[in-house]
């Protein structure tokens, strides 16, 4: 696969431009979160439940029941 071939299919499944994917927290109402590739500190509050998380680690968060994409 092309590197064009793969952005575009990265846009497909709802990356911003940037590359990371929009994440809302369905948990408790504050909390910070580390993530397991980057190790970057991502934080949901009730004000900003919607986070940009960088796609290596979107994916592994989206298999807790925690966490869905938000378009």
């Amino acid at each position: 696969m092309f590197r064009s071939q793969r952005r575009s299919a990265l846009r497909i499944v709802g990356t911003t431009q940037n590359g990371a994917l929009n994440l809302r927290y369905s948990g408790q109402p504050l909390v910070n979160v580390r993530g397991p590739i980057t190790g970057i500190i991502y934080k949901f509050s009730p004000a900003q439940p919607v986070q940009p998380v960088d796609v290596r680690d979107g994916r592994i968060l989206l298999a807790s029941q925690l966490f869905r994409q938000s378009l």
